[in-house]
């Protein structure tokens, strides 16, 4: 059997960061935590997510800032990114899709639908 998948969570709402962890922890993965994007990179870097969620705003690099950096890291470029945002705007949401993001979520989101979508954005990875 292989390694658990590795989720990296990035956002500067701890109640948000606590709450996905746990949920993420359910699909048996190892999920790590940063609350800015400096922090994100850092641990990026370190342990090489299989997948990341990424509020957008955050201090220290916000979450578009830390998408455009992985290609800096060796086999992060293709890393799925799920991002997370308070921002309704569709100028936003589009943004993040020609970024390349897997997703975009709401705050507050509907952290089932979150949890399924981390699912699917892994579905390659175990293939």
């Amino acid at each position: 059997m292989g390694r658990k998948a590795r989720i990296l969570i990035a956002d500067d709402d701890h109640a948000i960061l606590t709450a996905l962890k746990a949920r993420l922890e359910q699909i048996n993965a190892e999920v790590i935590t940063a609350e800015d994007g400096y922090s994100a990179l850092a641990r990026a870097r370190e342990h090489r997510p299989d997948l990341m969620v990424l509020d957008i705003n955050m201090p220290a690099g916000d979450g578009f800032s830390v998408h455009e950096r992985l290609d800096t890291i060796e086999g992060m470029s293709k890393t799925p990114i799920i991002y997370l945002t308070g921002d309704r705007s569709e100028r936003l949401d589009n943004l993040a899709f020609q970024m390349g993001a897997y997703e975009v979520f709401h705050k507050p989101c509907d952290m089932k639908l979150l949890q399924n979508s981390v699912i699917r954005a892994l579905q390659p990875k175990a293939a």
